[in-house]
């Protein structure tokens, strides 16, 4: 049963919304050990054959299985948390069946080959989520069409995710857990997570606070490029260690918090003057060594003059805290060679 939201102006603050989260967890399981029954998102709906209780996400409170047997992720995200918390989802989006290392570690892939896809995260089908009868379903919600959200609130609860804006990953992340009953296991994931995030921000304090970076990757057919500011969700891992994003240039700001720059034509990536240190995506060594290779403009930049050019860690779209952790490791490899040439 989804209860009603508040409107956008009304919503607590994230940080408020997992308090209550938490605090509505802790009091519901102190009250009962019942257990659901997984027998279909109609009947959890209804309130029948399972206990529920309540949990709040982005848009509010809304009443979930105490215990989901059944769960449908139509975001990209929520899979990795789950595998991680012990969970195989019945139902994910199309492209976990892909061992592409820069798209997720191995684990995930092997763990999820074979689920059962319900389109892509941005053209759902619905009517594939209502055959896996789920009995809990996780959606970023500013993915779904027109009339889309309504229509998976019909089938089983909907526990809305976001993941723009810096930290916004963390929030989620905890939020999926605590939706399905592992709040304590999720935060000390979390805690590893911050620890080793801690030690590379100290390890590596000098060179984070004295350089600004870019991570650009390129466009449609290698003709354009962009970056990725802060709180994007290609640099997570960059956040947590507190590095110093190089700021947008007059016409590459989309207006939108965390949101990847306009992608510019070749002739202007000389806006990239502005960063210390330039780090490439982890697919698009082609694209520096061949397509840039005799770019004049490119070839005079700072960063690029002064040898500071460095390939970004694989899989930086981070989903998880175990996920983050072991992105921190690839982190520490890419840290100590800009830390070596910057101190030669």
């Amino acid at each position: 049963m989804t209860r009603p939201r508040t409107s956008a102006a009304a919503q607590p603050s994230r940080r408020r919304l997992l308090a209550v989260a938490a605090a509505s967890l802790v009091a519901v399981l102190g009250a009962s050990s019942c257990s659901a029954s997984g027998d279909g998102a109609k009947e959890a709906a209804a309130g029948k054959g399972s206990a529920t209780r309540t949990v709040t996400d982005i848009a509010g409170e809304v009443e979930v299985p105490a215990e989901p047997k059944r769960i449908v992720s139509v975001d990209f995200y929520s899979p990795a948390t789950l595998v991680d918390l012990g969970v195989k989802p019945v139902g994910v989006v199309e492209g976990f069946d892909s061992d592409d290392p820069d798209l997720r570690p191995k684990r995930y892939h092997d763990a999820l080959k074979g689920t059962p896809t319900i389109g892509m995260y941005y053209e759902l089908n619905i009517e594939a989520v209502a055959q896996q009868n789920p009995d809990l379903i996780f959606a970023e919600t500013r993915f779904l069409r027109k009339g889309e959200l309504k229509r998976l609130q019909g089938i089983a609860p909907v526990v809305q995710l976001d993941a723009a804006g810096v930290g916004a990953w963390k929030e989620r992340t905890l939020m999926i857990g605590a939706a399905i009953g592992k709040s304590a296991e999720i935060e000390k994931q979390a805690a590893v997570f911050e620890k080793r995030a801690e030690e590379l921000k100290k390890k590596y304090a000098d060179v984070l606070a004295e350089n600004r970076i870019a991570v650009f990757a390129y466009g449609q057919d290698k003709t354009t490029w962009g970056t990725y500011p802060a709180g994007h969700f290609y640099v997570p891992v960059w956040d947590a260690v507190g590095a110093k994003f190089r700021p947008f240039t007059e016409g590459e700001h989309k207006g939108q918090e965390g949101a990847v720059s306009e992608w510019l034509s070749l002739e202007q990536i000389g806006k990239l003057d502005n960063a210390d240190i330039l780090l490439y995506a982890y697919g698009a060594k082609d694209f520096v060594d061949e397509t840039l290779a005799d770019n004049t403009v490119w070839k005079n930049l700072p960063a690029v003059k002064n040898g500071m050019v460095f390939r970004n860690i694989p899989a930086s779209v981070v989903s998880s805290f175990a996920w983050g952790t072991e992105s921190l490791e690839a982190l520490d490899g890419v840290l100590a060679q800009i830390d070596a040439k910057a101190r030669s």
